[in-house]
C-alpha cells in the first residue's frame, strides 16, 4: 500500500509541475495569450491536484 501512495505523491508532484509552469508557458509559445488569472487558475489547479493525491495518498496507508 505504500507503495501506491508513493506513485499518488508523485505522480502530484509531477502535476504540479506540468500544469503550473510548462503549460502556461507553452501555450504562451504557441501564441495564446494568458491573462493573469489564467495563469493563477492553472497554479491552483496544478497544487489542488497535488493535495488531491496527497489526501488519497494518506487514505490508502489508513487502509
Amino acid at each position: 500500500m505504500e507503495v501506491l501512495a508513493v506513485v499518488l505523491i508523485t505522480i502530484g508532484i509531477v502535476a504540479v509541475r506540468v500544469i503550473s509552469f510548462f503549460y502556461p508557458d507553452w501555450k504562451a509559445i504557441k501564441g495564446e495569450p494568458l491573462s493573469e488569472r489564467k495563469r493563477l487558475g492553472y497554479s491552483l489547479l496544478g497544487i489542488g491536484i497535488l493535495l488531491l493525491m496527497y489526501l488519497l495518498s494518506q487514505f490508502i496507508i489508513r487502509i
